[in-house]
């Protein structure tokens, strides 16, 4: 058996004109996660890294404690499937909300109404300009997987630095889930966060644990 480690980037900018940037909060999600794989001995014999800064800020600070550096080629498909902005831009939108800028919504309710559009484009109810709809999304998540798992050998461990929209597919798709499940998912996975699942050649990928946060201290548990 093979182990595919799935760690969601740190914390990112949420409701910044620049989502993509992460935070000092979400470094240290990150550094500690590394250091957590260091203390279990895991050290990766693949990495496959998503296409956005956060994701490769993630990973390098994330190896680091094991004297790794990160693929310079990323993988389109462990991309979010779209970035704060859309979401917000959607949910004041459909939801007649302010969520940006001046007379917004405060962070609680923000967030709140932010996970309510994520709902409604994972149950198909709304579209989301440039955005691709969920079963797309998932489509191509799934190629990705059997990409990830058909080619290591028995013992190999692959790490994969993502978003948690790509997390949350997967558990649909190893857990043969309907795409509605994957707004509940999404909207509970920890920046930070660790989840994990074995393969072997030739067999669906089986779920070890999911959006594990042991390793981070309460003051580092954030979801987005």
């Amino acid at each position: 058996m093979s182990s595919l480690i799935l760690l969601r980037h740190g914390q990112a900018a949420f409701g910044a004109d620049h989502y993509d940037s992460i935070s000092e909060r979400g470094r240290q999600q990150a550094l500690v996660a590394g250091r957590h794989f260091a203390g279990r001995g895991l050290r990766p014999t693949r990495v496959w890294l998503g296409p956005r800064q956060r994701h490769r800020v993630t990973a390098e600070l994330a190896l680091a404690p094991l004297g790794l550096t990160p693929p310079e080629a990323t993988e389109a498909a462990l991309d979010e499937f779209a970035e704060g902005q859309q979401i917000l831009a959607a949910a004041e939108t459909r939801q007649g909300v302010r969520l940006r800028g001046e007379g917004a919504l405060s962070g609680a309710e923000s967030a709140r109404r932010y996970a309510a559009e994520i709902d409604a484009w994972a149950e198909n109810r709304t579209v989301i300009d440039g955005v691709p709809p969920v079963a797309r999304f998932r489509h191509g998540v799934a190629q990705w997987l059997r990409r990830a798992t058909v080619e290591p050998d028995s013992g190999q461990t692959v790490l994969a630095v993502t978003s948690g929209g790509v997390i949350a597919a997967l558990l649909a798709i190893v857990l043969d889930l309907p795409d509605a499940r994957l707004g509940p998912f999404m909207n509970a996975i920890h920046n930070g966060s660790v989840t994990e699942l074995v393969f072997s050649r030739g067999r669906t990928p089986a779920l070890v644990s999911f959006n594990g946060t042991g390793h981070l201290p309460g003051n580092l548990l954030t979801r987005i």
